[in-house]
């Protein structure tokens, strides 16, 4: 396979995203990338008797030392000679994790962010949200999250899942274009749990499916519709039972004050923290060659964030 991606996998040492560095690395290997690990650390306190650059650089060296010497280990664990995958270090200072790692793909043109999911202790949590859902809502760039127990075996199967909206479609072909490297199979798959009528999901379902082949050429897509009370649950069950290598979601663009409270978003959001496959968000619009894009994506007011 002669396909190379630019992948940035974000880590904090936390157990949670140990699983995620070991999938970005079996990753970056099968597809010959280069994996550039990241890490945020606070800001230097300031220490008696020395100048506060002095500090930043101590700190700087120390933790990129740090975040060496961690992916050394890593590699060791998963028998993996370091000459057999290209890496990077990056180490950054500050106290907005997200942000630094939005600037930093934008920056380095990334294909992919790889992030674990940290989970949830209670309502309060879910609601204001995590550094991983952060990263997500605000991305240009597709997000990788990673559950604790999930392996990469490739991507044979992919599951996208679909609201019926325009900018579903030039997402959809972005994914072809991946699917294409690994000539996967993707299932098209709305979950309803019939909030609307049947007879308008009939509609809905139908006349998407109808441009779906128009504008999609692809010979291994499918579409599918399954009944749910639970969405996030039907989700997960169905790419439980069908084998599912990554399910693809694309959140709605602008997050005009977050739009809290959008079913779409809810879902995307929750399915971020419980997923039980690899889940790839792709920014709605998706098409970084393409102005139209960039349009699209800067109609949100999050989009001009001061780095």
């Amino acid at each position: 396979m002669n396909t190379k991606f630019k992948i940035l996998l974000a880590t904090d040492y936390s157990e949670a995203v140990m699983n995620a560095e070991r999938y970005a690395v079996q990753f970056a290997k099968a597809t010959e990338s280069l994996l550039c690990f990241m890490h945020v650390y606070n800001p230097a306190l300031p220490a008696r008797n020395k100048s506060y650059q002095n500090i930043i650089m101590e700190k700087a060296g120390m933790e990129n030392l740090k975040l060496q010497k961690h992916c050394h280990r890593l590699l060791q664990t998963l028998e993996i000679n370091p000459d057999e995958l290209l890496t990077e270090i990056i180490v950054r200072e500050g106290n907005n994790a997200g942000k630094l790692i939005r600037k930093e793909a934008k920056e380095k043109g990334i294909d992919f962010i790889i992030v674990g999911t940290h989970g949830v202790s209670d309502f309060s949590d879910l609601f204001f949200g995590t550094h991983t859902w952060d990263v997500i809502k605000k991305s240009t760039v597709p997000v990788i999250v990673v559950p604790g127990d999930a392996m990469f075996t490739g991507f044979k199967n992919i599951v996208f899942g679909t609201e019926y909206r325009e900018g579903e479609m030039p997402v959809l072909n972005y994914l072809v274009q991946f699917a294409k490297h690994f000539e996967s199979e993707i299932t098209v798959l709305h979950a309803t749990n019939y909030a609307l009528s049947k007879e308008l999901e009939k509609v809905m379902y139908e006349k998407f499916k109808s441009d779906l082949h128009v504008k999609i050429l692809y010979q291994n897509i499918k579409m599918k519709l399954i009944k749910s009370e639970n969405i996030v649950q039907g989700l997960n069950k169905f790419c439980k039972n069908n084998e599912i290598d990554l399910l693809v979601v694309s959140p709605e663009k602008p997050f005009l004050l977050e739009k809290i409270f959008s079913p779409l978003n809810s879902i995307v959001r929750k399915m971020s923290f419980y997923t039980t496959v690899p889940l790839m968000s792709i920014p709605d619009f998706y098409n970084p060659e393409y102005l139209e894009f960039w349009q699209h994506f800067a109609q949100g007011e999050y989009v001009n964030e001061d780095f």
